[in-house]
This record gives C-alpha cells, sequence and structure tokens, in this order.
C-alpha cells in the first residue's frame, strides 16, 4: 500500500512447493520446525518427507529471528488456493513488486487466507486495504470469499 498501517511481528516468505530445496539450502543453519496442519503443533524438520501435503508451513528460528515459510502449489502458470484449489490465480498477478522492487504476495490473495477466521487486525487490514481496492480486485475477493466462506461480513463490504 506504500505506507505502514500496523506492526508486524515476523516476516511470512511465500515460495512454490518445488523451489523448497532451494530455501532449506539458504537456511541450512536455522532450526526448522514443520507446523503439523490441524494439531497446533511444530515438528522438527528432518527429512524432505517432512514437507509431503497437507504440510505446507515452516517455522525457522535462529537467535532472536524468526521467519515463517508458506509453501504454495501451482500448476502451469496458476497458484493454486491452499484452502480451495477452484479458486487459482495467475501467477503474474499472484506475485507483485512494490514502488522499490521489493516482492510481495498480492493482497487480495492474503486477505482470502485471513477471510475464513478473521481476527482484529485481519479485519484491520481489510479495512485498510478496502479504500484503495480497484473493482477487479473487490471482485476477485468477494468471488474467493463467497466459495469458502458465504456468511462472511466482509462480503457486505465489497459489495456496497
Amino acid at each position: 500500500m506504500g505506507k505502514v498501517t500496523r506492526e508486524h511481528l515476523d516476516l511470512d516468505i511465500c515460495i512454490f512447493r518445488e523451489d523448497i530445496k532451494d530455501a532449506l539450502r539458504y537456511f541450512d543453519d536455522w532450526d526448522i520446525k514443520v507446523a503439523v496442519p490441524g494439531e497446533n503443533r511444530l515438528v522438527d524438520y528432518e527429512q524432505f518427507s517432512d514437507l509431503t501435503l497437507p504440510r505446507y508451513c515452516l517455522h525457522l528460528f535462529r537467535d532472536n529471528d524468526f521467519i515463517e515459510i508458506l509453501l504454495s502449489e501451482r500448476m502451469e502458470d496458476q497458484v493454486l488456493f491452499r484452502k480451495n484449489k477452484n479458486i487459482t490465480m495467475h501467477i503474474n498477478d499472484f506475485g507483485l513488486r512494490d514502488c522499490v522492487e521489493r516482492p510481495y504476495v498480492n493482497l487480495v490473495w492474503q486477505l482470502m487466507f485471513k477471510s475464513l477466521s478473521p481476527r482484529d487486525k485481519d479485519t484491520e487490514d481489510f479495512y485498510n486495504y478496502l479504500i484503495v481496492m480497484n473493482d477487479q480486485q473487490k471482485l476477485l475477493l468477494s468471488n474467493g470469499i463467497r466459495m469458502m466462506k458465504p456468511d462472511s461480513a466482509w462480503l457486505v463490504k465489497l459489495e456496497a
């Protein structure tokens, strides 16, 4: 958005699953844990098979630093939404760059995840971005939310 809207406590890195070996080599000197979906626990990363689906999230620790790596799936030039594979985004729309060329994941994609179980800070993010979203972004977000959570309060605001 070109400005700080709130403080963030960590850094999330989103990479495609096929690139995980390169990331693991890069973070070789970090302590790597794998999140076990639905169990709210971490296990030590020991071998590549520890990262098979449905696992998608790694927590990396070194001294006082913490990084979260989120693994994304893609099929050719389409990125697949983890919670509903019927929701896709073209790879060129998924990975964007800000005014100083820093890469980031499309905010619409991030808000789709946040919409499923929004915390106060997620709702704050939604309202901050809503005022700068264009009609196409609103449509993409509302279509995705409608497929996953048709009773979301965010839909009313998106359609206003």
